[in-house]
């Protein structure tokens, strides 16, 4: 099982711009990628373990979003493009337009 890490910038009271990405997220499937968001707001501790604490310490806050795959830095101060994301997890190839499907009972 694939974990990807998302260390976003403290969001607390913007705008979320990053549905799309939220959409791709609840689309993967839960047994092959496990998905740990996290927010510096909410869960500032995360950010003190290494190679975030280092990153941070280096590039301030132009460090976030941070994000990593089974404890690979992927992508450092924006979110990865979808497509490579998906290449990066090995999944298979998920419509990007595609509903939120994390209460899916299938397609008819």
């Amino acid at each position: 099982m694939k974990i990807l890490k998302i260390y976003d910038p403290d969001t607390s009271g913007s705008i979320d711009t990053t549905a799309e990405l939220d959409q791709f997220l609840n689309n993967l499937d839960k047994c092959t990628v496990k998905v740990d968001r996290l927010d510096l707001s909410q869960d500032p501790e995360a950010y003190t373990q290494e190679p975030v604490a280092g990153l941070l310490k280096e590039k301030g806050a132009d460090a976030l979003p941070l994000v990593m795959i089974d404890d690979e830095v992927i992508s450092i101060g924006e979110y990865p493009d979808l497509g490579k994301l998906t290449g990066l997890l090995q999944t298979s190839k998920l419509p990007f337009g595609m509903p939120d499907c994390s209460a899916c009972r299938g397609c008819d």
